[in-house]
């Protein structure tokens, strides 16, 4: 991705130009419709094809769904499952990974309980929303995260910060939900107001 974080759990329709990444999208359709959603270095680089053009951390994801476009343009619906890591890169017809499944780090109950309700707090405020006003049925409209699951609460609010690339990769990297958690506190902290009706991120691969 040029200038997209992919997070577990959330779904994102992706504009699909190069060419490699159209072949690994129809490779993945007649297979397993898994793919490797990993961010590029830089963004002007047209052919991120070694270790060193890519984040060490992308998301495996689900082709939900691909649709071609008038203008021949390829639209793909991916659904990130879990955290990966990246080991080594095969630049062939396509551009192919190997990778390893990075698992979810916890904690303690008790805290993690507490941050959770603190960024859900937070974030009432940095989008400036009042949840306890809001009618029944309402909060899934505006894709507002419960506080039962930290890793997903994390996920959720993750891409509804307004913040830059790298953070955005900083979050992805940490495994940890405690100090995802405490890093997301702080970049609503620091932010400014983000649209929460905006979770369908538009890219280029």
């Amino acid at each position: 991705m040029r200038d997209m974080i992919l997070f577990p759990h959330i779904i994102s329709r992706i504009f699909v130009a190069r060419d490699k990444t159209r072949q690994a999208v129809e490779h993945a359709l007649v297979g397993d419709r898994r793919v490797v959603v990993v961010a590029q270095r830089h963004v002007t680089d047209d052919r991120p094809g070694t270790l060193d053009a890519l984040h060490p951390v992308g998301v495996i994801a689900n082709v939900v769904d691909r649709q071609t476009q008038v203008d021949g343009a390829l639209k793909v619906t991916v659904c990130g499952l879990q955290r990966t890591g990246i080991v080594r890169i095969s630049d062939g017809e396509l551009l192919a990974a190997e990778v390893t499944p990075i698992g979810e780090q916890r904690s303690q109950l008790k805290e993690v309980a507490a941050l959770s309700s603190a960024v859900l707090d937070a974030y009432q405020t940095y989008a400036q929303l009042d949840f306890f006003a809001l009618p029944p049925g309402s909060k899934a409209r505006f894709g507002l995260p419960s506080t039962s699951d930290p890793s997903l609460l994390a996920d959720t609010v993750a891409p509804l910060v307004s913040t830059s690339i790298e953070q955005k990769q900083q979050l992805l990297e940490t495994s940890d939900v405690v100090t995802r958690l405490e890093k997301l506190i702080e970049l609503m902290s620091a932010g400014r107001v983000a649209n929460p009706r905006n979770q369908l991120r538009r890219s280029i691969w």
